[in-house]
């Protein structure tokens, strides 16, 4: 079988020969700024089984030679295909002499997922999706976008191998600490490679086992020194007051994913606001969010990010009112920032299973159950969840009087506490906020009113209340 080398200059050679419009050819005199059309070529070309090629210094079916800086042209080309589309696309470029004339040929290489969207476009909005037909590139219908999406086989990023990588680079006595089953005198045995292998550390034969990019960012020794991987860390900053100003501190937190969760722990109990716990008869000052809370925030936050988009680390920012912990990429499909508490999806299933194994967190879906527990248990706001698409947010309050809560977080701590309790009473109200009767009655009735709560017991001493039709409806619909 030829290689793809051999298969693209033999194809091009003949369509300049015969003066053929090949579907997956495209000859071109240079490289345009118009970004716009070239990005719809690329996406068309990773739609095809073998990808399609571009050859730069041809007109009319003439060779001319390119006229442009080699360099820029694969520069900017590598970069419509990475970071405008998705999932990410890749080239291979190689020059090809014909008639004496030095052409440039840009091979987009087939995606195994599919379909491949322009990122900067609606997905179902009629131009995000392209295919060739004849030598023409033409947007797909909405029904063949849903098709490709029906059988297109599932995928996870970080099940994907990491190029060029070995064992060696593998943080060995870390993985020995985990796995003690492991020959520790030598590392490429074929028990190393079978014990990894089960653990999806590694995947492929065992004479050239490569790590997967969940192995390689939980284990490898420098896991930024893969380009692809060059903003998988922490940046932490703490502001004064409750805008984001010029930062009073900043930390990197880089290393491994572990590490990452252990240092981003340390640095928020080190810097987040205290409460006063009383033990016996001494007073003594703690912070207001558990590790257990913490670690639960960053980890949720570090397994659901998207690592194919690298243009920014995860973020936390501490503020006096409020914690920010932002990562890059939005809510998978199907989930809302109102369903989040009983609907689960994983963007990175390894991610979350190498982090189970090895105790980093519990990853069985109840994450958000168990913040939305530990913030009623301290009488805080609940936390607030932002999907801006193409990043998530979670904030976190600061402790804070019953009278400094907003309407909107007395209305959404009373929603949480109905879902979790299923029936809520004045009773339940009034522990929850620590407040008399009456106001727990105030609440409890604007909220009736509202048509947030209806009654959920004949009883009117004995009172409980439930969410209306339409609230549950939003929130479990």
């Amino acid at each position: 079988m030829l290689n793809d080398k051999q298969f693209w200059t033999k194809l091009i050679e003949e369509a300049i020969q015969n003066r053929a419009e090949y579907n997956f050819l495209d000859f071109k005199l240079k490289l345009t700024d118009k970004n716009d059309r070239m990005k719809e070529h690329i996406n068309a070309f990773g739609h095809l089984e073998r990808g399609g090629c571009f050859v730069f210094g041809v007109e009319n079916y003439i060779p001319v030679g390119v006229q442009q800086d080699w360099d820029d042209i694969i520069r900017k080309m590598s970069h419509l295909a990475r970071d405008t589309q998705e999932p990410k696309l890749s080239i291979d470029a190689f020059p090809l002499e014909i008639n004496g004339k030095n052409l440039l040929c840009v091979h987009v290489l087939p995606s195994i997922s599919k379909p491949i969207f322009i990122t900067d476009r609606a997905p179902l909005g009629g131009a995000a999706c392209f295919k060739r037909s004849g030598s023409s590139t033409v947007a797909m219908s909405i029904q063949e976008i849903k098709d490709l999406l029906i059988n297109s086989t599932e995928s996870y990023f970080d099940e994907t191998i990491v190029d060029d990588t070995n064992i060696d680079e593998l943080d060995f006595d870390r993985l020995t600490n985990l796995l003690p089953q492991l020959d520790k005198h030598d590392k490429w045995s074929s028990k190393n490679i079978a014990i990894l292998s089960d653990c999806r550390i590694l995947i492929g034969d065992k004479k050239n086992p490569q790590i997967t990019a969940a192995g390689w960012l939980c284990f490898a020794k420098n896991p930024r020194e893969k380009h692809q991987f060059r903003n998988a860390y922490i940046e932490f900053q703490v502001f004064q007051g409750s805008a984001r100003d010029l930062p009073i501190k900043k930390y990197v937190i880089d290393g491994t994913l572990p590490k990452q969760i252990e240092q981003g722990i340390q640095l928020l109990s080190q810097n987040i606001w205290s409460v006063p716990k009383i033990q016996g008869a001494k007073r003594e000052d703690v912070p207001a969010y558990q590790d257990v809370v913490l670690r639960e925030v960053i980890t949720n936050s570090i397994v659901h990010r998207d690592y194919r988009k690298m243009h920014q680390p995860i973020k936390i920012a501490l503020f006096d009112n409020r914690i920010e912990i932002e990562n890059p990429g939005g809510l998978m499909p199907g989930l809302t920032v109102f369903n989040l508490i009983h609907k689960r999806d994983w963007r990175n299933p390894l991610l979350a299973e190498l982090m189970k194994k090895f105790k980093l967190g519990e990853m069985d879906g109840q994450g958000i159950d168990r913040l939305y527990a530990a913030t009623l248990s301290i009488k805080v706001p609940p936390p607030i969840f932002i999907d801006n698409k193409s990043s998530f947010i979670a904030v976190l309050s600061a402790p804070k009087a019953f009278e400094e809560f907003t309407p909107e977080e007395k209305r959404l701590m009373i929603i949480i506490l109905a879902i979790m309790q299923e029936k809520i009473e004045n009773e339940s109200v009034r522990n929850c906020f620590g407040i008399p009767s009456e106001k727990a009655s105030t609440l409890i009735k604007a909220m009736v009113a509202d048509k947030v709560l209806q009654p959920g017991s004949p009883s009117r001493k004995y009172a409980k209340y439930i969410l209306t039709e339409s609230y549950h409806e939003k929130i479990f619909g």
